[in-house]
C-alpha cells in the first residue's frame, strides 16, 4: 500500500496539481520573457552582436541569455521541492 490514509494521497495529488499548474504558468510566460530578452540584446540596447563591445558588456550579454533557462529551471525545482517538502511533512506528521 503506497500511501497509509487518503489524506496523505489528497496532498500528494494536490501538490502535483499545483506544480502542473506552475509548469503551465510558465509555459505561458516564456513567450513575454522571449520578448523582452530579444529587445535587450538589441543594437539600441546592449548590442550583443558586435564584436567591439566592452567585457562587462559582453557579460551581461551571456547573463541575458541564460535568464530564460534559469526562470524555468528555478520553477521546475520549486515544484519538485514543493512535492517532495509535502511528502515529508506527511511522514513526519505521521501522516
Amino acid at each position: 500500500m503506497l500511501f497509509k490514509n487518503s489524506r496523505s494521497a489528497q496532498s500528494v495529488f494536490l501538490g502535483v496539481m499545483i506544480s502542473i499548474m506552475l509548469f503551465f504558468t510558465v509555459v505561458a510566460l516564456l513567450e513575454p520573457l522571449k520578448t523582452i530578452i530579444v529587445d535587450a540584446r538589441s543594437p539600441g540596447k546592449l548590442d550583443c552582436t558586435n564584436t567591439s563591445i566592452s567585457v562587462g558588456q559582453a557579460g551581461t550579454c551571456i547573463l541575458v541569455d541564460w535568464y530564460m533557462f534559469y526562470f524555468v529551471g528555478v520553477t521546475i525545482a520549486a515544484g519538485i521541492a514543493y512535492i517532495t517538502g509535502m511528502g515529508i511533512y506527511n511522514r513526519l506528521r505521521g501522516g
